[in-house]
């Protein structure tokens, strides 16, 4: 071996060495915590072991024959040989990601094997096997280190060629390639030019790998942030450009598949169980797999994707069959998943859905910094979704609203009614084609010089308080000899904006009640004209038949005579409710004591034939009251009638008048029959007569409650009843006193001025 080679071989040897550990130290200052830096560390600290090895050696030759040196060198030369073996084993391993998790100790087990059965020949001071032939160094590897070699440098490279996708960088490969067939060389020939030449295409190897996994996780992220950021803006401007969910949800997939290059994408969207009302992931769009997934579901918690939105955090699976223990997320993804990534999509702190990526058992490996841009992509994503579904529900909302305008418009259009809507300051905001015909006005105009002073409430304050009381005014108005029943109601977003009035053409209705009313007076007149005189025969046909002494004549007319009277009550009763149904122009002064006493005076002697015990009770100072006293003389008279007619034996009738603030309250008291709960909300109807058991003796039209109840509205007052059955019944009617009436008049009166 010639001088000038061992010098070439020594610098080449130390340059080596001097770039590998400026590598070392530029990983491990970059991440030390990384499991493929570590690994990676510690092949390169075994290769620099090699090379310190071959150094030493050939330094040994230069300066003269040592036995020690030489022996130190071809020991380092044999560990870090063998253990690099191991070392790129475990590297591929980690690069291709298919180790389990005790796969690290079994590595440094491997390892700590080798050093110890290399430090057991130390010690047992073992003969390092070599030979010198024409001043050439020859060495022989021990068996073991012979079948270390084999079986992990076979196995490196059937791992390497089935996993080669896996590997993104192919000078990586490379580098791998060329340090497995340097370490191959010296088993060419155990010279030691040979084993020197080796050592140099293994120590290349290792630099190019150097270079490749330092370009990886670090010259290439640094230099991508730009274009990281610019890709990013892209992938916004597609996303948002987007309106439909559908379309957003496609773009998203496309755009994560292309940026990590992924072999699948799965968009889950967090959705309600139809059945359950559980919160569930519900696969809404795919990319690169079977589009039959799409409507799968997960619960919250279950899977990786149901743990990543429940835990909001992203999960990363380096090896989806190894290292996930939980559910399948999908069907046979324990068969074909490889690396995972599960990014939950959170938008204004709520968790809407989770985007999963996914790289197949063949594709490339993913890592962390896969995890960095899957989860910017999922904010914007997160965004971009919740961005569509609020339009999505806003476009829809606004639908209804235009389809419920439209269908309103169609109604009030369509309606014979005039529909009137004005603001505060009485411009027109709406008016329906039969309003238009009425008044002649355009919208946001002024309505007040085109209606007349009649279309407007009469006491506008009242109408104002119905308006705020019981929502809605109701009142009469005369407009081109048609009466309308106006409806007045408010029109309100939060205050009041205006008002909404509908006119409901009441003509025809109030010439057929007139016409009605005419005639049940004519007709009522007309039997009763009749009725009197036959109710005047009768008297001169009993004073004939008195002075004849015939067997059952005096109960006959007594018969005939009742049911004449019962006639006429009924007559009576009809025309009292027609001419009740307003109140009469003529009130006064009335005093509630004369009230009950000129009823009372009235029934006496129905109360002295049934023998009937009254009580009246009033108290003292009880205010007066505004009425038409023959009108409340005749509703009273009623009640007490009542109260009479529904007594049993050893009746009792109470009638009791106080006052309760402004009113004045009447009440009569019977120890009756009752009345059942049953019928209870017909009493005041027309012609309703209840048949409860106990008054079948009773007789009536059934038109004296209804009477009763028209002269105390008529009166603005008020009647109401508490009854049980087999124990009696109270009426009570309560009207304004004449201090109340009067101060409401001023209002009035103040109102309209």
């Amino acid at each position: 071996m010639s001088f000038p080679l061992n010098t070439t071989i020594v610098l080449v040897n130390g340059a080596t060495l001097a770039l590998a550990l400026s590598f070392l130290l530029l990983l491990v200052w970059q991440d030390a915590k990384k499991e493929q830096n570590q690994f990676f560390a510690s092949f390169l600290l075994l290769v620099m072991l090699w090379n310190v090895g071959s150094l030493l050696l050939q330094g040994s030759l230069l300066v003269g024959e040592s036995d020690a040196l030489s022996a130190l060198a071809l020991t380092m030369i044999e560990l870090g040989f063998t253990g690099s073996s191991v070392a790129i084993y475990i590297l591929t391993t980690i690069l291709i990601g298919i180790h389990s998790r005790n796969f690290r100790w079994l590595a440094f087990a491997s390892l700590l094997l080798i050093v110890g059965y290399r430090v057991f020949l130390i010690a047992s001071q073992a003969h390092v096997p070599t030979s010198t032939a024409d001043s050439v160094l020859a060495y022989s590897f021990q068996p073991l280190f012979i079948i270390f070699y084999l079986t992990f440098d076979g196995l490196t490279l059937l791992l390497l060629w089935r996993y080669r996708r896996k590997i993104r960088s192919r000078v990586l490969v490379t580098g791998i390639v060329l340090f497995l067939l340097g370490q191959s060389l010296i088993f060419v020939n155990p010279a030691l030019p040979v084993m020197s030449f080796s050592t140099i295409v293994s120590a290349s190897g290792a630099l190019i790998m150097c270079f490749a996994i330092v370009q990886q996780e670090i010259i290439t992220p640094l230099s991508e942030r730009t274009s990281q950021i610019e890709a990013m803006h892209r992938v916004s401007l597609a996303i948002s450009s987007q309106i439909d969910i559908d379309t957003v949800l496609d773009e998203i997939a496309v755009q994560a598949a292309g940026w990590l290059n992924a072999d699948g994408v799965g968009i889950f969207l967090v959705r309600a169980d139809s059945t359950t009302g559980d919160r569930v992931l519900h696969l809404e769009t795919v990319h690169g797999l079977p589009t039959h997934y799409m409507g799968a579901e997960i619960l919250i918690g279950r899977g990786v994707a149901g743990k990543a939105a429940h835990n909001q955090q992203t999960i990363f699976l380096e090896n989806y069959n190894r290292d996930w223990q939980g559910e399948d997320d999908l069907p046979f993804a324990r068969e074909t998943f490889g690396s995972v990534i599960c990014a939950p999509m959170m938008y204004a702190g709520n968790n809407i859905g989770v985007l999963m990526v996914i790289a197949s058992q063949q594709g490339h490996l993913l890592n962390l910094h896969d995890v960095h841009l899957l989860e910017l992509l999922s904010a914007q994503a997160a965004v971009a979704i919740a961005h569509s579904q609020l339009f999505a529900e806003q476009q829809q909302l606004n639908n209804q609203v235009e389809a419920a305008h439209s269908q309103l418009e169609t109604v009030l259009s369509s309606t014979d009614n005039p529909v009137v809507a004005i603001d505060r300051h009485f411009r027109l905001i709406f008016a329906n084609p039969a309003a238009r015909s009425l008044f002649d006005v355009e919208q946001q105009q002024s309505i007040v010089p085109y209606v007349p002073r009649s279309a407007f409430p009469h006491d506008y304050r009242t109408a104002l308080r119905d308006i705020r009381r019981k929502g809605g005014h109701v009142y009469e108005v005369n407009l081109d000899d048609r009466v309308f029943l106006c409806h007045l109601a408010t029109l309100s977003t939060g205050g009041t904006d205006g008002w909404v009035a509908v006119l409901n053409d009441v003509t025809q209705l109030k010439e057929l009640d007139r016409m009605k009313s005419e005639m049940v007076r004519m007709a009522s007149h007309d039997l009763k004209n009749p009725l009197m005189g036959a109710m005047a025969y009768l008297d001169l046909l009993r004073d004939d038949l008195a002075e004849l002494d015939y067997h059952g004549a005096d109960e006959t007319i007594h018969t005939i005579e009742w049911q004449l009277e019962r006639m006429n009550r009924l007559i009576r009763g009809i025309l009292d409710i027609e001419r009740l149904r307003t109140i009469s122009a003529y009130l006064e002064v009335c005093s509630p004591s004369e009230i009950v006493n000129a009823a009372i005076a009235e029934i006496a002697h129905q109360l002295q034939v049934r023998q009937i015990e009254l009580h009246v009770s009033i108290e003292d100072h009880v205010s007066n009251f505004w009425a038409d006293k023959e009108q409340f003389e005749r509703a009273i008279i009623n009640l007490i009638e009542n109260a009479i007619k529904f007594s049993l034996v050893d009746a009792s009738i109470h009638i009791e008048v106080r006052a309760e603030g402004r009113w004045i309250v009447f009440c009569v008291r019977d120890n009756g029959v009752g009345i059942p709960a049953s019928i209870q909300p017909r009493i005041f109807d027309r012609f309703f007569r209840g048949q409860q058991e106990g008054v079948e003796h009773v007789t009536g039209s059934g038109l004296g409650l209804s009477l009763v109840k028209t002269i105390v509205e008529n009166h603005n007052g008020k009647i109401w009843f508490e009854s049980e059955q087999k124990i009696g019944t109270t009426f009570f009617v309560s009207v304004p006193a004449a201090e109340n009436v009067m101060l409401e008049a001023n209002a009035s009166q103040m109102g309209q001025s």
